[in-house]
């Protein structure tokens, strides 16, 4: 039992890997082509915010289809259809900003049947003591992709149009069909992955404990301050230190500062831990952030990259292991199946993040400085009370073990 479970870990894990060599084409690079082609940031906020009510979309659907596939098969479907979308994008070149709703929509489904069937396999073959080292190995393997895969893809993107050999289109052309490929393997690792049956008579949580309330704001919170985070720092280093290159280079050199500090610490750290971590996350970034604000140059924007990307890690390992615990506790009590509370997770986490992007569009419209100058110091501040919900909720789980 104990080498079949070894055995699906490891399994998981390369999969993981060779998602997280494809995911900047996907997501990352998505982002910056339509920047290339609109230097809107409503436009890639729309794009996002596409994209994350197409999550809960997918999620949704996935549990219906639980019922007639396995998990390992709707992962590797999530996989494929991520990789489709980019290449749709990239082949409508600039007309792609007058679709990019749809796109974004289509981009979440895909995200969402991808997720939903990740976090649920994880939960399942990671339980017991020995979690946050797998969720610390994962998030190591995840951040090794980041520090390989945006550095080639940015500095492929530019390298051609600056030697005259390829334009920047066929270099996105090429870096969307590469990424394809290797989500199709990515899924290709889980395609036998097996679940308990999936047969709910209800796809919505309707009388929860007071516990999962709480994980609820976290999420909420958490949901909103991540709706920001994914197009202002992009932004940043667009306006002030390059175009691909530039983003790829930052993206590598904050995922090495993360993989050394999650490496070093993943099996040092228990679940009592993770408020700590937290809040040592929010003082580095709260100090990058005031920086910037401060002196709004490209060094303070270089310099909020590297403390931020030295703790970047220790934030969603410790979420994300706090949450696996929970929905732990919740089924044991509660009997509800694990894909519900993972459905019901991802619904607040995503309404938070489109609330966060809605948020950056109000303040880039009343003034484009106010947002990029002074937009990740309000990141940190909407967090302040994750911190002692996390205290909290690490306390609650601490009585029952």
């Amino acid at each position: 039992m104990f080498k079949e479970l070894a055995m699906a870990q490891r399994r998981l894990l390369i999969s993981i890997f060779l998602f997280g060599l494809a995911s900047p084409m996907v997501v990352l690079y998505a982002n910056t082509f339509l920047w290339r082609h609109s230097q809107d940031p409503i436009i890639l906020a729309i794009f996002n915010i596409g994209s994350y009510a197409g999550i809960f979309i997918g999620f949704f659907l996935n549990a219906y289809l639980l019922r007639m596939f396995q998990s390992g098969r709707l992962y590797t479907l999530g996989c494929i259809l991520q990789g489709i979308v980019p290449i749709l994008l990239i082949a409508l070149g600039a007309q792609a900003n007058t679709y990019v709703l749809p796109l974004g929509l289509a981009l979440g489904i895909a995200k969402g049947f991808f997720w939903a069937n990740r976090n649920a396999l994880t939960s399942k073959i990671t339980q017991g003591p020995h979690r946050y080292q797998f969720v610390s190995l994962e998030t190591a393997l995840s951040i090794t992709a980041g520090i390989i895969s945006p550095l080639l893809i940015g500095w492929f993107i530019v390298f051609g149009d600056t030697h005259s050999s390829y334009t920047i289109e066929q270099a996105y052309q090429i870096t969307s069909v590469v990424g394809f490929i290797l989500l199709i393997a990515a899924g290709s690792f889980a395609w036998s992955y097996t679940m308990e049956p999936f047969t709910p008579k209800q796809f919505l949580l309707r009388q929860v404990s007071i516990r999962w309330k709480k994980q609820r704001l976290i999420e909420m919170i958490n949901g909103i301050a991540s709706g920001i985070e994914s197009i202002l720092p992009l932004i940043i280093i667009l306006l002030f230190l390059g175009q691909e290159e530039a983003v790829g280079t930052v993206k590598a050199l904050t995922s090495a500062l993360s993989a050394g500090v999650i490496y070093s610490l993943g099996k040092r750290i228990k679940h009592t831990h993770h408020t700590l971590l937290f809040g040592l996350w929010m003082s580095f970034n709260f100090m990058g952030s005031l920086w910037f604000a401060l002196f709004y140059s490209p060094e303070a924007a270089l310099t909020f990259f590297i403390l931020s990307g030295l703790v970047g890690s220790l934030r969603w390992s410790s979420f994300v292991s706090v949450m696996y615990e929970v929905v732990d506790e919740e089924i044991e009590e509660s009997g509800h199946h694990r894909v519900l509370y993972l459905l019901d997770r991802e619904f607040f986490l995503n309404v938070g993040r489109i609330l966060g992007l809605g948020l950056l569009i109000m303040l880039y419209l009343y003034s484009h400085e106010l947002l990029v100058r002074y937009g990740l110091l309000i990141v940190v501040v909407i967090q302040i009370p994750t911190v002692f919900l996390l205290q909290q909720m690490t306390q609650s789980l601490k009585q029952q073990v």
